[in-house]
């Protein structure tokens, strides 16, 4: 790794300042960014510093090793939510069906596509610009409510189900980060009273798209993997397990759709 220039330098010591923790690499950031206009850099920095998204400033943001255009007001995809994206590459076959739904930017649907380039994979969101978003990340993205823009074709045809849907308690939304809480429309975030509102509801509808032994992948936290677990099991899952971060904190959900009882 080569040793940071003193521009660099400069530049991190006066992010670490205001707060930011991985101050070098969004040094290195925006100074791209900015290609070697002093003016543009101390714009973006300034907007930076105010707490805004980096993506948001830098245009792009990286996600499984892959390149994601973010347009502002698009939600930020976290390294968190990494390996909901390689479960649902794992559960996808190289010919399969695979569904994103809430995709915002479409960096699950796009490493889906990366690595089974011969699957069929459509992401859906509620938000135009996040479609346009994600159609300029290569995505096959739909305007809709979760599952309303999939083709009927694909009823008991899909392969993987995979969403970020808005799971944050409504009471715990003034405990996000000021850079997520002061930009970030809080309709990527708030999940009802309990965070299960929408997630509810995909367990609910997903049985009409997924084929017998089919995978839901959800991105969960607290108790929230005990709190659906009633639904999962009337709705027909099976085998289900949760995933947690290096830190420990639970991340995820993966069940199995067992199919319809003879």
């Amino acid at each position: 790794m080569t040793s940071a220039t003193p521009e660099e330098t400069r530049l991190a010591a006066r992010l670490r300042e205001g707060g930011f923790v991985a101050a070098e690499e969004e040094a290195r950031e925006l100074l791209s960014a900015s290609r070697g206009d002093r003016g543009a850099l101390e714009t973006l920095v300034r907007r930076r510093l105010r707490g805004e998204p980096l993506a948001w400033i830098t245009g792009v943001t990286r996600f499984c090793g892959l390149e994601v255009v973010v347009d502002p007001g698009v939600y930020v995809p976290r390294w968190q939510s990494e390996e909901l994206a390689r479960r649902a590459v794992a559960s996808l076959p190289p010919d399969g069906v695979g569904v994103d739904l809430c995709t915002g930017s479409g960096a699950l649907a796009a490493v889906m596509r990366r690595d089974r380039p011969d699957a069929r994979v459509i992401a859906t969101d509620l938000d135009q610009h996040c479609v346009e978003c994600a159609q300029r990340n290569g995505v096959d993205a739909r305007l809709g409510d979760l599952f309303a823009p999939l083709p009927s074709s694909w009823r008991a045809a899909v392969d993987v189900v995979v969403t970020v849907v808005p799971y944050v308690p409504s009471s715990e939304l003034v405990h996000l980060p000021r850079d997520t809480f002061a930009f970030e429309s809080t309709l990527a975030y708030d999940g009802g009273d309990d965070g299960t509102a929408t997630l509810r509801r995909v367990v609910v509808e997903a049985p009409r798209y997924l084929r017998p032994g089919g995978t839901l992948l959800l991105e969960l936290g607290g108790e929230q993997a005990h709190t659906l677990a009633e639904e999962l099991e009337r709705q027909g899952f099976d085998a289900a397990e949760t995933f947690v971060d290096e830190d420990g904190d639970l991340r995820g959900l993966q069940a199995t759709w067992r199919g319809i009882e003879a």
